[in-house]
């Protein structure tokens, strides 16, 4: 009998978060589209609660139902593209692991569940992804432009050249970011989704008290040394593989802004290990904090300071794995 009881409880509890998960659809689809990036996080709860089997029928009912209401399109990208990232993350929440290999299962899962979603949009719809978002960007930038054009009469020639460059600028660096880069945007956009929705499932689960390990002592994050020696050996690769007629300057494009966000991420970590270190209170670490990211020169620096810890160790962490 309470079996039965535990089990009625169990889909219960499910049928409720399928409930809020065509929800959060919803509100995304309608109102703030900003919403769908935190759509695993009742999907984590219910895992911890009632285990990952829960979870995931709960995931796969929504998108189900969200594809009945707003659509195939739409079904399928909640079906493919977050329900295997909310899986992923329900998993290590469950297992109890390490929280940073966590935001890597769903970091992973999602790169390959976009790869999925670009894939299939290319063959049942027809629709290259790249191209589509290379279009809109050029149709805000011709937007600008035609801005500038028509308040023109209020700048001198220089004034009005200098802006046009400067559209002009972006516009391309923003094209080259898309065909030459897109990868690497997809592996930080993939950490970044994944970290925030585990640190904020977190953050939400202490009110129902439910135990999920945190993500926390980050002034202890190091890459494994073997990472810089990993990366070396990869751009020495994409050299040799010129010789296949491959686009190696794309590869090695992505592989260096790969290694340029990791070491930038071990630079923000050494930061906060001084600042702890020099018991600086939260609030004025917070205000650091905000000010290097939103300064791209000290940003510079600490891409420099991460480098130096990660081959010298200055917080004397040698071998201390993510």
């Amino acid at each position: 009998m309470n079996n039965r009881n535990l089990k009625t409880s169990s889909l219960t509890e499910a049928a409720m978060m399928t409930g809020i998960l065509v929800i959060i659809a919803f509100i995304s689809q309608f109102l703030l589209s900003f919403l769908m990036f935190f759509y695993s996080m009742p999907a984590i709860i219910l895992s911890k609660r009632k285990g990952l089997k829960y979870g995931t029928m709960s995931l796969i009912s929504a998108g189900l139902i969200i594809s009945m209401l707003l659509g195939i399109q739409t079904g399928i990208m909640y079906l493919i593209l977050y329900t295997p990232l909310a899986v992923a993350l329900s998993y290590g929440a469950v297992k109890d692991e390490d929280p940073y290999k966590t935001v890597i299962y769903g970091a992973l899962i999602f790169i390959v569940s976009f790869a999925i979603i670009m894939l299939v949009m290319q063959s049942v719809m027809g629709v290259n992804y790249i191209q589509q978002m290379i279009k809109m960007y050029n149709e805000s930038f011709n937007i600008s432009r035609e801005l500038i054009a028509k308040t023109g009469g209020n700048l001198n020639s220089a004034q009005y050249q200098q802006m046009m460059d400067n559209v002009n600028t972006m516009s391309e660096s923003m094209n080259l970011m898309i065909t030459q880069m897109f990868p690497a945007l997809l592996i930080a956009a993939g950490v970044v989704i994944s970290f925030i929705n585990y640190a904020a499932t977190c953050k939400i689960a202490k009110r129902f008290k439910i135990y999920l390990r945190e993500i926390t002592n980050f002034a202890s994050f190091s890459f494994p040394q073997s990472f810089a020696i990993a990366m070396a050996a990869l751009l020495i690769t994409s050299f040799l593989l010129k010789y296949l007629n491959l686009n190696v300057q794309a590869i090695q494009l992505n592989i260096i802004m790969i290694c340029y966000m990791a070491i930038l991420v071990q630079g923000f970590a050494v930061l906060q290990f001084y600042l702890l270190k020099w018991n600086i209170s939260k609030t004025l670490r917070i205000v650091i904090i905000v000010f290097v990211v939103f300064n791209p020169a000290i940003s510079q620096v600490l891409t420099i300071l991460g480098l130096i810890d990660l081959i010298l160790d200055l917080r004397k962490l040698r071998n201390k794995l993510v």
